[in-house]
């Protein structure tokens, strides 16, 4: 939220904990939709008074990201724009109606930045746009036993936007139409040794994340980020 507002932005936040009774996940999954459904409420108030869609923006960590595609079935009007941080894994693949999870129809432009892809984070690309973050799915930063990495690199997708958001920063990817990949050691881009390192390098661009990357940026990317500023949960 600090980052929005270093950039001007208006930010309404939606305070759901007394529906998130930890540690049970399944009663926060199961009030999912009253969420949706009242948050709903809160956007077509908005968009009646005279708010462009255009220039709203859904931002939901985790089962969150979900919350916000669900905000679609109660609209008579789908959203613009959409950004999934590392959206939620558990339970949601069981789902077979996308109704009630984030779905590439639920707004015009969808982002999914994936930092836990196939742990605590979908491994699906169910963006427009979708960013595996150091490889996507457990980031370099985290230590620890599997459960402790995999709640780190949950958490961090909230961090990587923030520290974009503040910065206006660019990061340096490349394509990976393959989806998130395992990446061991240091490396942070998917690097094969079966490629011929000028053809790698002539892949490589920067690409804004957030509110700054362009509308109709399409794919999957892979992309380096070599730090973990703004984030709390690297202890985790």
């Amino acid at each position: 939220m600090v980052a929005y507002l270093s950039r001007d932005f208006n930010v309404i936040t939606v305070d759901w904990r007394p529906l998130t009774r930890y540690p049970c996940y399944l009663h926060s999954l199961i009030n999912t939709r009253l969420t949706a459904q009242c948050t709903a409420q809160i956007y077509a108030f908005l968009t009646h008074y005279g708010a462009a869609p255009e220039r709203i923006t859904c931002v939901g960590h985790s089962l969150g990201a979900h919350i916000c595609g669900m905000i679609s079935n109660h609209l008579t009007r789908k959203q613009y724009r959409i950004i999934g941080l590392d959206p939620a894994r558990p339970l949601i693949e069981r789902m077979k109606s996308n109704k009630f999870r984030l779905s590439i129809d639920d707004a015009n432009v969808i982002q999914v930045i994936h930092t836990n892809a196939g742990f605590l984070g979908q491994e699906d690309n169910n963006g427009h746009l979708n960013y595996c973050v150091n490889g996507g799915r457990i980031q370099p930063f985290c230590k620890g036993n599997p459960i402790r990495k995999s709640r780190c690199s949950h958490f961090l997708s909230i961090c990587y936007l923030a520290t974009a958001t503040f910065k206006h920063k660019k990061f340096m990817g490349v394509p990976c139409p393959n989806g998130c990949l395992n990446l061991s050691g240091s490396k942070r881009l998917p690097v094969s040794g079966k490629v011929n390192p000028f053809e790698f390098a002539s892949l490589i661009r920067e690409y804004h994340i957030g509110n700054d990357a362009p509308d109709d940026a399409r794919g999957c990317i892979c992309i380096d980020v070599p730090y973990a500023k703004h984030c709390p949960f690297t202890d985790a």
